[in-house]
């Protein structure tokens, strides 16, 4: 993953995980796109990523795998929980309890796709976080919701 560092400062938590993300000390699924992800813009309860859509991200037609579409949404909106600026702030991204994924229109290997994340609600157990993911030419090819459940208490 790479973040611009301005936003650090703004963001602390943010940019702890995504270091703790890029050590890749452990191996495990969400290393087949973190590497490729670029966080883009940051607002209060909204991140923009991109990601050039390669080979090994696609499906047998050339089109970007719907289990990877849902990897992205789940990873990406996750981040978003750490970007929230309500009354309710999580220490963690805490774990899915729910993903839904529409799949519009495929996108092929070589174009660059945005994903945009927000979070809708951040409450002391639940998050609730959508995601639009569009082509190069702006199209909206694939949705997502995702409900995230806090751990902070647990750790």
């Amino acid at each position: 993953m790479k973040a611009d560092p301005v936003f650090a400062d703004t963001y602390p938590q943010l940019y702890e995980m995504i270091a703790f993300f890029n050590k890749g000390q452990t191996v495990c699924w969400d290393n087949a796109i973190s590497k490729d992800l670029v966080l883009v813009k940051i607002a209060a309860g909204r991140l923009v990523w991109e990601m050039e859509v390669k080979e090994s991200h696609c499906n047998q037609l050339g089109n970007l795998h719907g289990g990877c579409v849902a990897t992205l949404i789940d990873v990406c909106t996750s981040f978003a929980t750490l970007v929230h600026e309500g009354k309710t702030k999580w220490k963690t991204m805490g774990v899915s309890t729910d993903l839904s994924v529409s799949y519009i229109l495929g996108v092929p290997a070589g174009e660059t796709i945005q994903i945009e994340c927000n979070v809708q609600r951040v409450g002391k157990n639940l998050a609730n976080l959508n995601s639009t993911i569009y082509n190069a030419s702006g199209k909206a090819c694939y949705s997502g919701s995702h409900t995230k459940f806090c751990i902070d208490s647990k750790l």
